[in-house]
């Protein structure tokens, strides 16, 4: 057996887990990586974010069952996760989208820190990129940074560009939405063309493979049970579930995102104290908030009918034949919105000031249906995702029990305050106008499409003209999480401004479990910055 003892042990090879192990070993320092899951190099499957498609709920996937939540028609939500090396960059659809400026800041001035503010963080958003466009400001984007990221329209040579492209974009700006070219200063608001992090070839770039761990012994399907304290409650090491004892001669670093990690903290003793006592877990240190301020973005797809599919405007026409099309996930669009000044009124007392000017939701354009049931993808329906980016709902995550065997206990809560059914009642309200309604549109798309299957009988295609309660039901029936949890162990509450635990030394978080505010945008972009500050403060 290898020594299994390192200055460092990372608990948890996801996309931060990585990006930190990596960035360490570049910088001379001894580290372990632990994951749960296996490496996931033979799989051909995680090869290309179309073939992902069939991962979600596999192998690679925690599909950890949430809790029935009484806000969406008490169902049970499976919530992904990466159970591999590279977490879910193996298993995501590469979105590459930066939130707003806006929320950065907030995320700053709740955790006292300004390095987490959205001028704090640009040199880590820059210093993770190598973007595709030579002449973009340099101010925003990098150039030689470890993850390649392209626009959809320029992939392979400018060919990926579909045929809906310009009649949404023209849709979008009947409605007053013009195109955000250059994103500047983090402002996202607008008509933003989606990015991806694929290869020049449209391939994946998982964490693990973009950032060497050449230099780092990682061990494979090695399940953590918790992370072990001396009398002085410095973290000394980790314990595995098959009962090996890893040592951190400096630090354990954990990283197994927003389900995972505090359950790890927990089993470990460091967390709510009567729930520790109810399941006979010694307490190191007793913290309330770790597993609480859980936060996602909820959202509805929906379908759209075309009236001629003939015309290869969707996956699986005849017509939509295009190579350079299936290089990614058949995008293109993203529109970002703020709430109409009535709605954020009504919600003052729950938001923060100048709500009316954040970017509340998006919604993105597909030429495929992504799974919505009973809906055909045969090149007949485009479909919609339309998500709530800062939701005022929270969830939490707590312990089932001190067996490390049993998955942590989610209850999300999704839809649970006013402000959320408001919300995203009027951003599906918006996203049916664009749809069906605008000059440009309503000659493609005969009409919204409902999903069809056992429990959803009686549901008719929504319209400009549906009233908001039979929205709000959709909403509660049908809608889903996007997979960008964070919020469990959050800067200010949990960690301090580099990740540190308080209460315990030789500690940290670093993850989106540390982010105490939702973000805009699709987390990944996101988080390689933050993984890449905090390795860089582990450093210092």
């Amino acid at each position: 057996m290898s020594d299994l003892t390192a200055e460092y042990v990372v608990v948890g090879g996801g996309l931060a887990g990585c990006v930190v192990a990596s960035r360490l070993s570049q910088g001379g320092k001894d580290v372990i990586l632990v994951e749960a899951g296996p490496d996931p190099a033979g799989n051909t499957a995680t090869a290309f974010f179309m073939t992902g498609l069939s991962l979600q709920g596999g192998e690679l996937d925690y599909a950890y069952p949430s809790e029935p939540v009484t806000t969406t028609a008490d169902r049970v939500h499976h919530l992904s996760a990466g159970k591999a090396l590279g977490g879910g960059t193996v298993i995501n659809f590469g979105g590459w989208l930066r939130g707003d400026a806006a929320d950065y800041d907030e995320w700053a001035e709740l955790a006292g820190d300004k390095r987490w503010s959205y001028q704090g963080l640009k040199p880590w958003f820059i210093k993770s990129e190598k973007f595709y466009d030579s002449a973009a400001d340099p101010q925003e984007h990098g150039f030689d940074g470890p993850m390649y990221v392209t626009s959809v329209a320029a992939c392979d040579d400018g060919q990926r560009k579909y045929p809906l492209r310009d009649t949404v974009k023209k849709a979008w700006a009947e409605l007053g939405v013009s195109h955000n070219v250059d994103r500047k200063d983090g402002a996202s608001a607008g008509l933003n063309e989606m990015h991806e992090n694929a290869d020049s070839k449209g391939m994946r770039q998982p964490s693990n493979v973009v950032y060497p761990l050449e230099k780092v012994n990682v061990l494979i399907n090695a399940p953590v049970h918790r992370v072990v304290f001396d009398n002085a409650k410095k973290a000394t090491g980790v314990e595995l579930v098959d009962g090996r004892k890893v040592t951190a001669r400096k630090e354990v670093i954990v990283s197994a995102g927003a389900y995972q990690t505090p359950k790890i903290l927990m089993l470990s003793g460091i967390g709510p104290k009567a729930d520790l006592a109810e399941h006979g877990v010694q307490l190191v240190h007793e913290c309330p908030h770790v597993g609480q301020n859980l936060h996602d973005h909820y959202a509805i797809h929906l379908a759209y009918r075309l009236r001629d599919p003939s015309l290869g405007y969707a996956f699986g026409s005849a017509g939509f034949q295009n190579p350079a099309f299936f290089k990614g996930l058949p995008w293109d669009w993203i529109a970002n919105q703020t709430l109409p000044g009535s709605i954020a009124a009504k919600h003052k007392n729950e938001t923060r000031p100048n709500w009316d000017e954040r970017n509340v939701y998006e919604v993105l354009t597909a030429y495929v249906v992504p799974g919505i049931p009973g809906i055909p993808i045969d090149g007949t329906h485009i479909s919609t995702s339309t998500m709530l980016l800062l939701p005022t709902s929270r969830g939490t995550v707590t312990i089932r029990s001190s067996s490390p065997a049993d998955l942590p206990r989610v209850q999300p809560n999704y839809l649970s305050t006013q402000h959320d059914r408001d919300a995203l009642v009027h951003a599906t309200r918006r996203t049916i106008e664009v749809l069906t309604a605008t000059e440009n549109m309503k000659g493609i798309v005969e009409s919204e499409a409902p999903p069809v299957k056992d429990g959803l009988e009686n549901l008719t295609p929504l319209t400009t003209e549906t009233s908001d309660e039979v929205i709000l039901d959709r909403l509660q029936r049908t809608g889903e999480q996007h997979q960008h949890s964070g919020g469990t162990a959050a800067m200010g509450s949990v960690v301090d401004g580099e990740g540190k635990v308080f209460g315990v030394t030789g500690l940290r978080v670093a993850d989106a479990s540390i982010i105490p505010v939702p973000l805009g945008g699709h987390p990944q972009a996101s988080l390689y910055a933050v993984a890449e500050q905090l390795a860089s403060m582990i450093l210092a």
